[in-house]
């Protein structure tokens, strides 16, 4: 049992968070809200693009605030990295990153923010592109992005594709124009005019069917958007703000890896002094169907549907899979060092809500290379949802994922 006390000393908790006791619990559990709910409050170059799923940079910056406090030039890992919310706030934090996903699409996501330009070097190398001379879009791609582009717009889209291509996964290559790519991705599809498809859903990459029936129903049919001056707009407000001094001597530390996260073999043992990170929620995010197009642009649309990211609807399985990851885990965390789980809860078909942190406690204590893992604090954040959390019906606190439940285990 950890020590009550001790914990609450260690924590620099804001007013209205309290502890609450639990029988089933093992740990302390703070509930409260200890981050705002409110969009867009961190540093803008979080929010180049969107990714299904992903964290609010809030969660890791409290977390790296809490085990860190003053200390810099840590190491800060997420195993499941995403977009790679929690790399990038490290780095802006002061501290190396380590950033791993299965999904190659994830890992150019994250790697694409490594060096970040300045707006004029970028204007001026986007400017210097010419999207008019670029390859036509074969047949295929133009039956399935027919629904979504005008073909002017398609065409200059095809162009930078074929431009990035061979850059894309080079960290060492050609940064303006990863970071351009990476802005065009965020451009792709969405609802307003600063997207390049006509109306569509912002944040998942819909089926080309659902699209048809989409502009049917709207009564809408694609018009030609320029590319230059929507990607010229999303820079400006994405890099209006200066980063940290710090930023890219600490980025440049960085390490990315496509990896299974129940194998991390090529992290060394007892090197991370924390990790934060989110794992699948079970099956309720299909990460290929929802990023099909993404996937198209980067070229690597067989390579995301073979990566064999996990989604399991069995909730045994998915035990199985976080024991096997909270070992890999484990060995790369140095003694004392802390994970963080963001596991959150999940509901269907009008079922009760499966905590998973519960599932999770019961494999607890667990044994990993060069100590064991044992849960030191359960955090739960109360928050009041805003309208991107509408679109996708869920009630504050009450359904589906909308709770941030994060469990902490430290290596003893």
């Amino acid at each position: 049992m950890v020590n009550t006390r001790n914990v609450s000393a260690a924590l620099r908790l804001g007013g209205g968070v309290v502890e609450t006791k639990h029988k089933k619990y093992k740990c302390p559990v703070w509930i409260g809200e200890l981050w705002t709910a409110r969009q867009r409050q961190m540093h803008p170059v979080h929010y180049t693009v969107s990714y299904r799923a992903s964290f609010k940079p809030e969660l890791p910056e409290f977390f790296i605030r809490q085990y860190l406090g003053e200390k810099r030039n840590a190491v800060v890992f997420d195993p499941f990295g995403g977009r790679g919310t929690t790399v990038l706030q490290a780095n802006l934090m002061g501290h190396r990153g380590i950033h791993n996903d299965l999904n190659p699409l994830a890992h150019f996501i994250a790697a694409a923010r490594r060096v970040i330009p300045t707006p004029a070097a970028l204007i001026e190398r986007l400017e210097k592109l010419d999207l008019d001379a670029g390859p036509e879009p074969d047949g295929e791609d133009r039956e399935r992005l027919g629904p979504f582009f005008h073909a002017r717009t398609l065409r200059e889209i095809n162009a930078l594709r074929h431009c990035l291509m061979p850059v894309a996964f080079d960290l060492n290559g050609d940064p303006e124009l990863r970071y351009i790519g990476l802005t065009a991705l965020s451009r792709l599809h969405g609802h307003s005019d600063g997207f390049l498809s006509a109306y569509s859903f912002p944040q998942i990459s819909i089926l080309p069917e659902a699209q048809r029936r989409n502009n049917r129903n709207r009564g809408q049919k694609p018009e030609y958007r320029a590319l230059k001056p929507r990607i010229i707009r999303k820079l400006r407000a994405d890099l209006a703000e200066g980063l940290p001094s710090h930023y890219h001597r600490m980025a440049a530390r960085n390490r990315y890896t496509i990896s299974d996260a129940c194998e991390l073999g090529s992290l060394r043992g007892g090197t991370v002094d924390l990790i934060v990170t989110s794992p699948p929620f079970l099956d309720k995010v299909n990460y290929v169907q929802d990023n099909w197009m993404r996937a198209w642009f980067l070229g690597v649309e067989q390579q995301v549907a073979g990566s064999g990211l996990m989604m399991d609807s069995d909730p045994g399985r998915w035990v199985n899979f976080m024991t096997r990851a909270l070992t890999a885990m484990g060995r790369v965390l140095r003694k004392g060092g802390r994970a963080v789980i963001e596991v959150g809860e999940v509901s269907s078909r009008g079922n009760p809500a499966l905590l998973l942190e519960e599932l999770m406690l019961e494999q607890l204590p667990l044994v990993c290379p060069g100590g064991r893992l044992e849960a030191e604090a359960l955090f739960i954040n109360t928050q009041r949802f805003t309208k991107l959390a509408n679109c996708w019906d869920v009630t504050n606190n009450s359904r589906g994922t909308n709770t941030n439940r994060c469990l902490v285990l430290r290596k003893r």
